[in-house]
């Protein structure tokens, strides 16, 4: 059974509970498909999909950047760091090379090693997680704090 609603239908069903005492009625009110919700924040919502790219990058200059990095000091606590050492009996030409800078390692650098065993100059990746605390190859959480 139900009842004709402002864009929607009402309906209604009735429960005994205790018998002879109390007849309770719930009132469902249910949209119809075409009628949108009705949603007090919705001016607040920005449409980006809709924006320019000078809107958006106006939104970008307004919402600022949320740094998810660490300190120098957390970083050099929490880094494991070792010299690098050439396993090869001749010249180390392609060995290994720093994901960051692109430059092959070279014998006494200073490597840092992140909690997910990934290796980089201890240089490149301190100024890495200054920005950002994930693995630059694996996005993992680079130094556990």
């Amino acid at each position: 059974m139900g009842l004709q609603g402002r864009g929607g239908t009402i309906q209604y069903r009735s429960h005994t509970r205790f018998p002879g005492y109390w007849r309770l009625l719930d009132v469902i009110y249910l949209p119809d498909e075409n009628e949108e919700e009705d949603d007090e924040n919705d001016d607040m919502r920005l449409d980006i999909d809709n924006m320019s790219y000078e809107e958006l990058l106006a939104l970008g200059e307004h919402i600022g950047n949320v740094s998810t990095g660490l300190s120098k000091e957390v970083i050099m606590a929490r880094l494991k760091q070792r010299k690098y050492t050439c396993l090869a009996t001749g010249p180390c030409v392609g060995e290994e090379t720093c994901c960051i800078c692109q430059e092959e390692y070279a014998d006494d650098d200073d490597i840092g090693k992140l909690d997910c065993e990934h290796e980089y100059h201890v240089s490149c990746i301190r100024e890495w997680l200054v920005q950002k605390n994930s693995c630059p190859i694996c996005k993992k959480t680079a130094l556990a704090t």
